[in-house]
């Protein structure tokens, strides 16, 4: 560790002695012509020295060390002529003064050099240049996404950028199996990314308009090497370890212009979700399976158990007649989870606590086929039509066991529970849309129609047998089941919105909107007791059974302006929504009907602006209603759970909330420097929240109340920036999350406020020496503190530290050796459970067959450390929990890889990803 402060001190000193190239580009007119690309490399090898891109005002400035060796600095822009500057070396600086470009509209038949500058801000898009970024090799793209700045991932596979919450992940613009990233990000190889472009998530109709996106989610998409788009290229990997732990995958991509196949296959029972040939190091971060969390968020962890993950897919797009664009995707995707569960809960009330203590075993097997679809088609220019049907099919065989015993302050036992059960639940859902969209003029008037439907069934059934036995009361009888219950339930969804833009002056709008929207959902459940003189369940038990049915139509006209400028993009929209709600039930022959009508205002604002020097600054606001379910309406008892009795409120309203979104932004290309800052914030004016009684045996009764003023506000930011000296690179970034909840509700017929304080900064530092060497120590802390009122106790507090160092080795040439080492402490978990572990994850590798064939070996937990501890903090309760983890394991593997575009084989061509790469087009 004595090596980072000495390159420290010698980036800074370097730093001092800079030189600077400046100048001002214009074009024929006279005119400043901004984001030309300059970039400086040295003649002998074309390694890049420093790059940068000129402002609105047409002035540059670059910056890098003396160079003693030639120096080319070349300036381009699509659609000029390319300028070549040659040095024989740089020691002092130098102004250009005013430098001419020239328009050049035959570019496109010449060979233009196009440098791999990591990060450009193209309008409203931020796009990484993948081949600037560091991962192992045979790394997918989730890897790959970990390196970018301002790129989040947490333990639940949630990605941000710069706080915003990414809910499309495209290939070239389209869909991948899916649009939610599941399969993108575990099945595509990080080697195959040209660039990873990061938006905002737009509506058909704003991709066709050119209008800007409305929406406060973000979109990635990843595009694939030009060079890449015609040919074909697969792996295939098989692995075997000790505890018989294996991983077997194919995959295959097919590209020839417009046309694309992909086949991918994998199975493995190492807790891999997807297609993965390194996945010993995607579980380097995450397998720390010690984590905490507050009110339900996790803040470290991973996927509970141990799974065995089946999956087959395949993906076809094409282009028909030059106006038909066609995307076709199925994928098997079958999941068995295995995981033993215990737990202790420290349940807070107004006057005291009281303990449960939990263990459980559990198996669950998940098989899904989808099928989804995206179709396009251009009618002529100015009109298209977008339709995209989906299928949906799940069936879920869950097995339990579970045994708990409650005690009171004293020791004393309150209630026991034990018992088993199991299900088999199948669900057909089918999802279609359909967008027509209508350019009406070239000044931005248009219309919109969008349709869409849901319609799912779900229905099957399961036995329970279990034991609940009371003894703080003896007029409480105990609770002995052994039940069949049989279930099903239906989802019906359509909505129709209809959009009118109508510009009032250059990118000024006038927007129009109508939505409606039905909703009904059907609930039914019959539960059968077991005779025991038939030895059937045949007694109907009338107390477990219900009918329930809800449906809802909403109403929204609404109306908005829009300014849709390069630099500022501002939207407000305003309008109302009515709703009328329909609740009705069948419960122990008794008809209950409930018909609700909601009028309320629909406000939304959103506004972005961005300067010149690369400052981009961002926010929105949107109040939006929830409707209450049939559960926290119907007025009747619901005592499926022994422990806990529901009774709904008839009255109870709408939950009404405020949202806010607002951040900062900026790279600066010349420093290599980028840092952003954001703010989340909700205000509940109006929630709904459980009013809890509980009796002598601490069994609970549990109704609804509304209650306001309930919010939380976080505020994040992250820094980040990349030195180079020579073949040193060294990236520095921190970041931190400090978040505030307030919580209420009502334990024990008293209300009771909790206040949640949360702080997680961490910080990471990379050194990589040419292509040979590269480490990257981290840490991570955790702190979060709970002030109550109104109960005993007044505050609880948890603090995590999550420390790792992973390196990579790329020396002798055709070897790799990684290693993953890391320490995780947890201050504040209860007795008997572990508070602190070291995993240490390592893999060597060995390239043969000129870099088609590797052979490795990799060890996961080689000191067989990992746990599962957790903990978790709401304003209620307490708990500690354990659950089964992934334990060591040694694993064997072989994986081929072939590549063929163009006609040639290319299997030992493609860069080492993170070095320089000079593209030529």
């Amino acid at each position: 560790m004595r090596l980072l402060p000495l390159l420290i001190c010698l980036f800074g000193l370097s730093a001092m002695a800079q030189v600077k190239v400046s100048g001002k580009f214009y074009d024929e007119f006279n005119e400043p012509v901004s984001d030309v690309t300059v970039l400086a490399m040295k003649s002998k090898d074309s390694t890049m020295i420093a790059y940068t891109s000129s402002k609105e005002a047409g002035d540059f400035s670059l910056n890098f060390q003396p160079v003693k060796d030639s120096v080319n600095i070349t300036f381009s822009l699509f659609g000029y002529e390319e300028k070549v500057l040659k040095y024989p070396n740089i020691s002092e600086n130098i102004s250009l003064g005013n430098i001419l470009l020239k328009e050049d509209a035959e570019q496109l038949d010449e060979l233009v050099i196009v440098a791999d500058i990591p990060i450009r801000v193209k309008r409203d898009t931020l796009e990484f240049n993948a081949s600037s970024f560091k991962v192992r090799p045979d790394a997918n793209v989730e890897a790959l996404l970990r390196e970018l700045p301002g790129v989040e991932i947490d333990a639940e596979k949630n990605i941000t950028v710069n706080g915003k919450k990414v809910s499309q992940f495209l290939v070239n613009g389209k869909p991948f199996f899916d649009r939610n990233g599941s399969v993108i990000l575990q099945n595509l190889p990080a080697d195959l990314i040209n660039k990873v472009q990061v938006s905002d998530k737009k509506t058909k109709a704003e991709e066709f308009s050119g209008r800007s996106a409305q929406s406060d989610e973000a979109s990635i998409n990843f595009t694939i090497d030009e060079d890449k788009n015609k040919g074909l290229m697969g792996r295939v990997t098989g692995g075997y370890g000790t505890d018989e732990r294996y991983e077997a995958a194919g995959l295959i991509n097919y590209f020839q212009g417009d046309r694309k196949i992909s086949l991918m296959a994998s199975s493995n029972n190492i807790n891999s979700s997807g297609f993965s040939m390194d996945e010993i190091f995607d579980n380097m971060g995450g397998g720390r399976s010690s984590f905490f969390s507050f009110g339900g968020r996790n803040m470290f962890g991973r996927a509970i158990g141990i799974s065995r993950n089946d999956l087959i897919g395949v993906n076809y797009s094409d282009l028909f007649f030059d106006k038909l664009d066609t995307n076709v995707s199925y994928n098997l995707n079958r999941e068995i989870n295995d995981n033993n569960n215990r737990s202790t809960t420290i349940n807070l009330l107004p006057d005291g606590e009281f303990t449960t203590n939990s263990e459980s075993s559990s198996r669950r097997e998940n098989t899904q086929h989808n099928v989804t679809t995206d179709f396009e088609l251009k009618l002529d220019e100015n009109t298209k039509v977008y339709f995209n049907p989906s299928f949906r099919s799940n069936k879920n065989i869950n097995i339990n066991e579970n045994k708990s015993i409650t005690f009171d302050e004293n020791g004393g036992i309150l209630n026991e529970t034990d018992g088993t059960s199991t299900s088999d639940i199948t669900s057909n859902s089918f999802d279609n849309s359909i967008q027509f969209t209508k350019k009406l003029d070239d000044k931005g008037k248009n219309f919109s129609l969008y349709i869409e439907s849901t319609n799912s069934v779900t229905s099957g059934g399961g036995f329970t047998q279990s034991e609940t036995l009371f003894y703080a009361d003896d007029s409480t009888p105990d609770d002995i089941r052994n039940q069949e219950e049989t279930t099903r339930s239906t989802n019906d969804q359509y909505s129709i919105q209809a959009k009118y833009s109508q510009p009032i002056q250059k990118d000024v709008f006038l927007d129009f909107n109508y939505d409606w929207k039905y909703d009904s959902q059907t609930d039914k459940l019959f539960t059968y007791d077991f005779d025991e003189l038939t030895g059937q369940f045949s007694e109907f038990n009338d107390r477990l059974s219900t009918n329930t049915k809800i449906s809802s139509i909403s109403n929204s006209p609404t109306v908005g302006l829009t300014i849709d400028k390069e630099k500022l993009k501002l939207s407000i929209e305003s309008g109302v929504v009515i709703t009328n709600l329909n609740a009705t039930a069948e419960y122990m022959s008794n008809n209950y009907n409930i018909d609700r009508q909601f009028v309320n205002p629909f406000v939304a604002a959103n506004v972005r602006y961005r300067q010149e020097n690369g400052l981009s600054v961002y926010a929105n606001y949107r109040y939006y209603t929830n409707n209450p379910s049939v559960m926290q309406m119907m007025p009747y008892e619901r005592i499926n759970d022994p422990l806990n009795t529901i009774i709904g409120n008839e009255e109870l309203d709408q939950t009404k909330t405020h949202r806010i979104f607002g951040g900062l932004n900026k790279y600066n290309f010349q420093m290599r420097t980028g840092w952003s800052i954001w703010l989340h914030g909700s205000y509940n004016t109006n929630s709904a929240a459980t009013y809890s009684l509980f009796d002598e045996n601490r069994k609970r009764t549990t109704t609804y109340r509304n209650i306001g003023d309930t919010y939380n506000v976080s505020f994040s930011g992250n820094w980040n920036k990349s030195l180079k000296y020579d073949e040193h690179t060294l990236r520095f970034g921190v970041s931190a999350s400090i978040r505030y909840t307030k919580d209420k509700g009502f334990t024990d017929g008293e209300l009771f406020e909790g206040d949640t304080y949360s702080i997680s900064p961490n910080a990471e530092i990379s050194w990589t020496y040419g292509e040979l060497l590269t480490i990257t120590p981290s840490y991570e802390l955790g702190f979060n503190q709970t002030d109550y009122t109104n109960y005993q106790i007044s505050r609880r507090d948890n603090v995590t530290h999550n420390l790792s160092l992973q390196t990579t080795s790329y020396w002798p040439e055709n070897w790799t050796w990684g290693n993953d080492f890391g320490y995780t402490y947890n201050s504040n978990l209860g007795a008997g459970f572990q508070r602190d572990f070291f995993l240490w994850n390592t893999s060597l590798s060995y390239t043969f067959l000129n870099k088609a064939m590797t052979a490795k070996v990799k060890v996961y937990d080689i000191l067989n450390q990992n746990v599962g501890a957790s903990r978790m903090i709401t304003a209620t309760s307490i708990v500690d929990q354990e659950n089964l983890v992934l334990k060591r394991y040694v694993m064997f593997s072989l994986t081929y890889k072939f590549d063929k575009f163009g006609g040639k084989n290319n299997s030992n061509s493609s860069p080492r990803r993170g070095g320089r790469r000079i593209i030529v087009m």
